[in-house]
């Protein structure tokens, strides 16, 4: 009987350290998941800071080539205001023909 008494002795003491261990292991677990919260929380603040990075640098760019393609407009804009003012029946034989050439175009539909 003695004996009978002390193996249940181990086993309680057995399933008390089981028990504490998987409090332990629970503990852990949390502890884990908490950290991959803050990780992926991380992660996506990184993200999102690259991505409005790349946008301000794209508009940027975009910015400077519209600014690029309006000057650009303006400019050819001058010199035909001006290629029209030093050869005005040059300018004028060239609008009745393009106009001729669209009417051909548009009238043939």
């Amino acid at each position: 009987m003695a004996q009978s008494a002390e193996k249940r002795n181990d086993s309680s003491a057995s399933v008390q350290d089981l028990e504490v261990q998987i409090e332990a292991l629970k503990d852990d677990i949390a502890q884990i998941a908490r950290t991959l919260g803050d990780l992926s929380e991380a992660k996506k603040n990184d993200m999102r800071d690259t991505v409005q990075r790349r946008a301000s640098e794209l508009r940027e760019r975009g910015e400077a080539t519209v600014a690029g393609v309006q000057d650009r407009g303006a400019e050819l804009g001058e010199q035909a205001a001006d290629a029209v003012r030093r050869h005005p029946a040059a300018a004028m034989g060239i609008a009745v023909g393009l106009g001729f050439l669209v009417g051909l175009m548009t009238g043939r539909r």
